[in-house]
């Protein structure tokens, strides 16, 4: 007797992904691979309308992306910031004490810092990306999430994924959204800059830190960063001859009264704060002072940077079916631990495996699994915001602190090795 045919496996929704940050497009390369249909929609009106961001440390990039993302990418390693210069990511910082604590990578401490423009034009490959559609209204309706947007136009999916970041408006549409996920001042006072150094003075930075350093004063911090190689000109046997690059640096001390619109942040010109930074760090050693030295009035980015946000967790879990949330729209959090993109890019990798495997058939269990997945994406979210919080305290108390995935670790500063680039494979 011939057998019946097993039923066929459910098809798996449409996917609405609402912001084409990184977290949205790592979703949309996972969904891709796996032959999920999707949208990517974006309120910027082009690739290069927003220009800020600078670089992103990620943790183990094997073990936190895994085989989820398509084989004609290239490996992430292509966009760490350091290239062509045969140096592997590290971040130095310096107590007040004289000791220096390091994370670098290693095969036992792998990490990349990763250029964030490099990393998102990697991740657009291949993808259609929807531009100037801003979204501002999200439903559910039989069966269908539905966005609309600015322009008037609606789209429906089975699915709609805010990836939207920290003013989220996919959050502001979802019922409970805005009191279960509730942004919170970040009680830090913040001046930032950039500058472009050259020769020697660029040398003596990658020293301090091949991709980044922070130096700790009396009562704050500074965070010291290259972002990107702006010339590398080497010989026939890849010594370096000429070098510069491109440097920015953010001057955070703790403060709970920088929400007043009378504070300081609000009511100095940037040539006064330039003034007070330079005044800062001459507590500091000279190779540390250079970065605020050189730094002109237009180079200062204080606007940017006056206000950071995170998120306090409300006392009820966030109901959700078809609307769900990741990234900094789930967890808005501060940059003083670098987990931000790590925790968003693990977010998209589970929701791409969630949604590869969910049954639509059956909505009860469509429901549940997509509950279950929102909430413990928040439970993990604000495990690390609460760590980003006690990293910043922490400077400021001696404590080893976290950076990118690892405990750092105490350590003699060597003298930077000779400079070259790195033979073409």
């Amino acid at each position: 007797m011939a057998s019946s045919p097993s039923a066929p496996p459910p098809r798996p929704p449409h996917v609405i992904i609402i912001g084409a940050g990184i977290s949205g497009l790592v979703l949309a390369q996972c969904l891709r691979k796996q032959g999920i249909s999707f949208k990517v929609f974006e309120r910027d009106g082009s690739p290069t309308a927003r220009t800020g961001g600078y670089c992103l440390g990620l943790h183990d990039t094997e073990q936190l992306f895994g085989n989820a993302l398509p084989s004609d990418l290239p490996l992430i390693s292509s966009a760490c910031h350091l290239l062509p210069l045969d140096l592997p990511s590290q971040l130095v910082m310096y107590l007040p004490n004289g000791k220096a604590l390091q994370v670098e990578d290693t095969e036992r401490t792998p990490c990349t810092r990763v250029s964030r423009q490099k990393l998102r034009e990697m991740l657009m490959l291949n993808l259609e990306v929807h531009w100037g559609r801003k979204a501002v209204g999200v439903w559910e309706e039989e069966g269908k999430a539905f966005v609309r947007f600015e322009d008037g136009g609606v789209v429906e999916g089975g699915v709609v994924v805010g990836c939207d970041g920290t003013f989220s408006a996919v959050r502001r549409h979802i019922p409970e959204g805005p009191r279960c996920i509730q942004l919170r001042q970040f009680p830090a006072a913040v001046v930032a800059g950039d500058v472009v150094l050259e020769g020697e003075q660029m040398k003596r930075q990658l020293r301090n830190g091949h991709s980044a350093y922070v130096a700790v004063g009396r009562g704050w911090g500074m965070f010291v960063g290259l972002n990107k190689l702006v010339e590398v000109e080497a010989d026939e046997e890849g010594d370096v001859k000429e070098i510069s690059g491109e440097f920015y640096w953010i001057m955070s001390e703790y403060d709970k009264d920088v929400s007043d619109e009378e504070h300081w942040t609000r009511r100095m010109t940037d040539e006064e704060k330039l003034a007070m930074s330079r005044e800062k760090v001459k507590e500091l050693k000279e190779e540390f002072r250079v970065v605020v030295e050189k730094t002109d009035v237009e180079g200062v980015k204080s606007s940017a940077w006056s206000v950071w946000h995170d998120a306090a967790q409300g006392t009820e879990e966030l109901d959700v079916a078809r609307v769900v949330l990741i990234g900094d729209a789930a967890h808005p959090m501060t940059p003083a631990r670098g987990e931000g993109a790590v925790v968003a890019i693990r977010d998209a990798v589970q929701l791409s495996k969630v949604i590869g495997t969910i049954d639509t058939t059956d909505h009860a269990s469509f429901k549940k699994t997509m509950h279950d997945f929102q909430n413990d994406v928040l439970t993990k979210g604000f495990e690390a915001i609460r760590g980003a919080r006690e990293a910043f305290e922490g400077v400021f108390q001696n404590t080893t602190p976290m950076a990118w995935g690892w405990e750092m670790e105490p350590i003699e500063v060597p003298p930077l090795p000779p400079l070259k680039v790195k033979a073409l494979s």
